[in-house]
């Protein structure tokens, strides 16, 4: 029989969890496996998830707390560890603030057990905002005639769909989890999104499966690389070293099915940009002007140039 798992990182969410609980609870495909991994929360999150595991009589329910914080990217890539000691064949993320539709994993799990070549699904969502300081992420638009889409390729440090819409086969979370590191602070759905659309085995159900709440201090995957003139050299570094993991981390999974020559020239790219920023001025500006169109855009140039001038 198959069975699915859903993973959810926690932190500080015992205002808002519970209703995120009812919705996988209530699920018209019954996950076998709810695996939940809190990052040291300061409230009372982890005890709200015991009693409600406790109240509803839920097996297969299971919280853990971090003995140190991890950030809630590596939260999540242990999560990904966990789930594969499990006899599991499709695992779904989920955040702790969204709100399912209670045909969500039954929507996704029947696309992708008819249809074998999808081994990542994402899917459209509502987006309902909490306040006027809410951000509403802009996404890629699919075609709406067609109930599925295929990913376009790229390979730019992006995702298509929120991350607690990914549905994903057992194969390709073990390639993830296999090949990612610890110290690869990147965020799982910038990694297997971008990652499914070089193999081609990512797909996106255009339809909606929740709704996305969005307060005014919403994690990010690409938060930590919003620089300005004010912000320091080692964060600019420190963000440079990510793509670096990220590109590694995609070529090795990317590896098992195919060679892709143009993911190959992009690490050498970023690796080589890794190096000179660490540069003088003189060496770090020659590097942007002579690798001038390999950047994907203009404010990678112009980051590179400003934080050249700076020590």
């Amino acid at each position: 029989m198959v069975k699915t798992a859903v993973l959810m990182a926690t932190y500080n969410g015992e205002i808002f969890i519970s209703e995120q609980l009812d919705s996988i609870r209530q699920q018209t495909l019954k996950p076998d496996y709810v695996l939940l991994r809190d990052d040291c929360s300061t409230d009372e999150t982890v005890n709200v998830v015991n009693n409600y595991i406790a109240k509803h009589e839920l097996e297969g329910w299971k919280i853990v707390k971090n003995d140190k914080n991890l950030g809630w990217r590596l939260n999540f890539r242990q999560l990904l560890i966990d789930v594969l000691a499990y006899e599991v064949d499709y695992v779904f993320f989920s955040d702790q603030d969204d709100i399912w539709y209670l045909d969500k994993n039954e929507r996704q799990f029947a696309i992708m057990s008819d249809k074998p070549q999808i081994e990542v699904l994402s899917a459209d969502v509502d987006i309902k905002t909490m306040s006027t300081e809410a951000s509403v992420p802009h996404f890629l638009t699919f075609s709406s005639s067609d109930r599925i889409s295929q990913y376009p390729k790229v390979y730019d440090y992006q995702t298509f769909r929120p991350g607690w819409t990914i549905a994903m086969k057992r194969d390709f979370a073990q390639a993830i989890a296999d090949n990612w590191t610890f110290g690869a602070n990147i965020s799982h759905d910038n990694l297997i999104e971008t990652t499914a659309s070089i193999i081609g085995n990512g797909y996106n159900l255009n339809e909606s499966v929740g709704v996305h709440i969005r307060y005014g201090g919403n994690a990010s995957g690409n938060s930590k690389f919003v620089l300005n003139w004010k912000s320091p050299k080692t964060q600019h570094i420190t963000g440079l070293k990510t793509f670096v993991d990220f590109y590694e981390t995609m070529q090795k999974v990317v590896n098992k099915y195919q060679n892709d020559v143009a993911l190959n020239q992009r690490l050498a790219f970023e690796k080589e940009r890794l190096e000179a920023s660490k540069l003088s001025l003189i060496h770090n500006s020659a590097f942007v002007i002579k690798n001038w169109r390999l950047y994907n855009s203009n404010s990678g140039r112009m980051r590179d140039l400003l934080f050249a001038f700076k020590k």
